[in-house]
């Protein structure tokens, strides 16, 4: 098999499970290259893996696309070295050219010892104040990119690795360099569009942000552009949520779906193996067998499978496609969802199944992982726990609601009954009245926040503590 044959089965999926991909071919000037572990792939176009010479380890891109793997090839090869030729941090370019014997384009550079992903560095920050750090730093080296006239127009947190205190910047693919420094709006529109991939939550750092990278720049920082700033971002955000969310009932990475007369489903390829498959083949036998239980009319089961925890949800909806796609089980997918990609915690979503059971009735399922905590109504009636956790519990509930408001949602249906802490994060359990409107209106937001306080009219103390929180966020 040729190496080209081979790239064209390597898939998202060796990125997501590990599995490894073997093809070795030679470099001129370098030697033989063996590649194992993929880090990146789109299929029947490039790939990036990590690769082995002489017991040295060294990272690969390859361009294969039968039409465009030159001008994909050129583009990275042009981006990258003006990331070395500015003296900015960044992986040294060992090969870069065109394999005549196996039709594919290469660039092959050092590999960082010891490096993160940023974005892997910031979920693993002990604490918001090194969070803070790590996210100042980054203004730092993004402030230095455009003081230079460099402009990454893909950027985000996979296109930088944290090695001690270096931040590398790669992925050339999508840089652009002026002959002079960017002025603020071209530099707005960018650090926008970094930071419109952070949750809503962490908006009230942006200022911050902001004033680390005027720091680099020598600017003289001001509210009318650190409200710009923040203006650009939300708009942004929600154009990012959208797009996602006309994605969620397609086949579209990491999504997949199938479809029969019958059967429709779609699952998260990230979790995903043969025993759930068989579970979404068919639901109803599965739990008949493992828990001696049949389903009712709305029915709710704990189960483990592959000793993953799950919930799994189960109704009966109309046959019509309209009354399914607004059902109880679909909502509870596509919140899921939305609230996964904002950053806030609930249980993440599996699979939505529905299958016919006549002409008339479906029933849908929704699988989703378990998660373990206490209910917030037991968590603030405990003496245990201490009055300084209870404020940080409360504050950061109100800050998701915030959040919600941010991103143009309106929230119903939160209650104390539907909300785990664990770690002092509150997870939001099957929030079903979500609501993205296209006129958002401020009254539908303090609609929810009361009927959320009144779920604590038995306990005077915590609902004023939520109401402290509340208006200190100008919510109520």
């Amino acid at each position: 098999m040729s190496i080209k044959s081979a790239l064209a089965n390597v898939t998202q999926d060796h990125v997501r499970t590990g599995r490894a991909a073997s093809f070795a071919f030679d470099v001129p000037s370098i030697g033989t290259i063996t590649c194992t572990r993929v880090f990146r792939a789109i299929r029947g176009k490039r790939i990036v893996c990590l690769g082995e010479i002489g017991g040295n380890e060294v990272v690969v891109k390859l361009y294969f696309d039968p039409r465009r793997a030159k001008i994909h090839w050129q583009r990275s090869d042009r981006g990258c070295r003006v990331f070395v030729e500015c003296s900015l941090t960044a992986p040294k370019i060992l090969f870069s050219g065109y394999l005549s014997e196996h039709d594919l384009y290469v660039m092959v550079f050092e590999y960082i010892e010891n490096a993160v992903r940023f974005d892997t560095a910031l979920a693993d920050a002990p604490d918001e104040a090194q969070r803070q750090q790590l996210l100042d730093q980054l203004m730092a080296c993004l402030a230095r990119q455009h003081e230079q006239g460099i402009v990454q127009n893909d950027v985000h947190m996979g296109n930088f690795l944290l090695q001690g205190k270096e931040i590398y910047s790669l992925d050339g693919d999508q840089v652009r360099i002026y002959l002079h420094p960017l002025s603020k709006r071209p530099s707005l529109a960018n650090l926008a569009a970094f930071l419109s991939y952070f949750s809503p939550i962490h908006d009230a750092a942006i200022a911050e942000h902001y004033q680390a990278y005027c720091s680099v720049r020598g600017w003289h920082v001001t509210g009318g552009d650190t409200q710009k700033l923040i203006g650009i971002v939300k708009r942004m955000r929600k154009r990012h949520l959208a797009t996602y969310m006309r994605k969620i009932f397609r086949s579209r990475d990491p999504f997949l779906v199938c479809k029969a007369p019958d059967y429709f489903s779609v699952r998260d390829r990230r979790v995903w193996n043969d025993e759930f498959t068989l579970v979404c083949e068919n639901p109803e036998r599965f739990i008949s067998d493992t828990n001696g239980q049949q389903l009712d009319s709305n029915h709710c089961c704990h189960l483990s499978i592959d000793a993953v925890p799950i919930t799994l949800y189960s109704v009966r909806v109309f046959g019509n496609r309209l009354f399914r796609r607004h059902g109880i089980i679909s909502r509870r997918w596509r919140n899921a969802l939305r609230l996964n990609r904002l950053g806030i915690h609930t249980p993440r979503p599996i699979a939505l199944i529905e299958k016919r059971e006549n002409s008339r009735i479906w029933r849908a399922f929704l699988i989703v992982k378990s998660c373990d905590g206490i209910l917030a109504r037991d968590f603030f009636a405990s003496d245990s726990v201490s009055d300084d956790d209870k404020d940080s519990v409360t504050e950061r509930i109100a800050k998701v609601f915030l959040a919600m408001k941010q991103t143009g949602i309106a929230v119903r249906g939160v209650h104390s009954t539907n909300i785990l802490i664990s770690d002092l994060e509150p997870i939001f359990l099957d929030v079903v009245q979500l609501n993205q409107a296209a006129f958002f209106s401020r009254s539908s937001v303090a609609k929810g926040v009361l009927e959320f306080l009144q779920g604590w009219d038995n306990d005077s103390d915590v609902n004023m503590l939520f109401r402290k929180k509340f208006k200190q966020l100008n919510l109520i």
